[in-house]
């Protein structure tokens, strides 16, 4: 039960797949590069984890952090990442998960370029930042933590706002997450790349806060659809499912139901595969070993004898369809059933990936795999 370091293949080195001409007529390598974090050991297992938490101190919820780790807790999750919006927020309690430091650095600007399709759009530049350091102003603030200057206000041009969340986060020390990316249809393959080639780690494709903007429209490519678009540019990113969750209570869900803008917890999350501390969390995440989910639980997500081979686990009851998708998000393959395999010897560039989608519409996500 692991998700294989060679999931990282050439996407880990940034190469590029393949190469001009014809190809000669050799297996396709698969190259295993060893992570520079902590190994993991045998004994790891997958933990349960949300990449995008907020709490009261977001100004947009109303949940104080001690019960939003609570309801993590009581919903078996392993550890959470709190996001506020421009602060970072500590937690201080004895809670039987870990608990990252993160901040959503939010940026919501009136004009931008280029400027959201739909004509009365708006401009949403979100990044989280995860597993940062608490400064000495955090450290000593009293209740609400202080809200962090980042943004950049001499250009309107979306990838410098961008770049301005991500030198912010790698001051902080932190990976850098880009969230929602088709909220108000902001980013596309072109610009995602983009922000793979300047330091996104990580690219939510299935944000549950956003349900309906992740899956796009008959005029708009959905989320999955932009990673696969940034992917085939060589983008070098990992996909998550988040909850973006601000609201705990128990009629979030009812509210949302009737149609209220509400945001519970739950919706979408990540099983990482790391030991229990905030190192090993961090070291899976930035190294994609892990595997993004809406419901389904995977036994075995891993490349093995040339193969990557995906396993749905007992705990995922129903029935299953496993796709592996190519370039472009050209379906591959498509197998019913609850396992399958995917030989890497039918490539010759490029990249696969997996996606099992169960018959009640939840999915999971395996991170991709490069091949030259």
């Amino acid at each position: 039960m692991r998700i294989a370091r060679a999931l990282l293949a050439l996407v880990a080195c940034g190469q590029p797949s393949g190469g001009a001409g014809r190809q000669p007529p050799v297996r396709p390598v698969v190259v295993r590069v060893e992570p520079a974090a902590p190994a993991v050991s045998p004994a790891a297992h997958y933990l349960k984890g949300s990449t995008h938490v907020h709490t009261a101190y977001s100004g947009d919820s109303h949940t104080p952090i001690d019960e939003v780790v609570g309801w993590y807790v009581a919903h078996g999750y392993d550890f959470i990442v709190v996001t506020d919006h421009n602060r970072v927020t500590r937690y201080t309690g004895g809670a039987p998960l870990v608990v990252l430091r993160g901040i959503e650095l939010t940026h919501n600007p009136a004009r931008c370029e280029p400027p959201p399709p739909e004509v009365d759009g708006k401009c949403r530049i979100h990044v989280n930042g995860i597993d940062v350091a608490e400064s000495a102003a955090d450290a000593e603030e009293a209740g609400r933590p202080p809200a962090l200057e980042w943004k950049n206000g001499s250009s309107e041009l979306r990838v410098d706002m961008y770049q301005a969340a991500f030198d912010k986060t790698r001051e902080l020390g932190g990976i850098i997450q880009v969230n929602h990316p088709t909220w108000h249809w902001g980013v596309d393959g072109a610009l995602l790349a983009e922000l793979g080639r300047r330091g996104a780690v990580l690219v939510e494709i299935a944000n549950m806060g956003f349900a309906t903007w992740s899956a796009g429209d008959d005029k708009h490519a959905s989320a999955e659809a932009v990673w696969d678009d940034a992917l085939g540019r060589g983008a070098n990113i990992w996909g998550v499912a988040s909850d973006d969750a601000h609201d705990y209570d128990q009629q979030a869900a009812e509210r949302q139901a009737a149609g209220a803008r509400v945001y519970p917890p739950g919706g979408g999350w990540v099983m990482v595969r790391a030991e229990r501390n905030p190192g090993s969390i961090r070291a899976a995440l930035e190294r994609g070993d892990f595997y993004a989910s809406t419901g389904v639980v995977l036994e075995r997500a891993e490349v093995l004898d040339g193969a990557l081979d995906v396993a749905v686990a007992p705990a995922s009851a129903g029935s299953h369809e496993i796709l592996f998708i190519g370039q472009g998000g050209v379906v591959l393959d498509r197998v019913a059933g609850r396992a399958a395999k995917f030989s890497l010897d039918r490539m010759q560039r490029g990249y696969v990936r997996a996606v099992v989608v169960r018959d009640d519409g939840a999915k999971a996500w395996v991170q991709p795999v490069r091949v030259r």
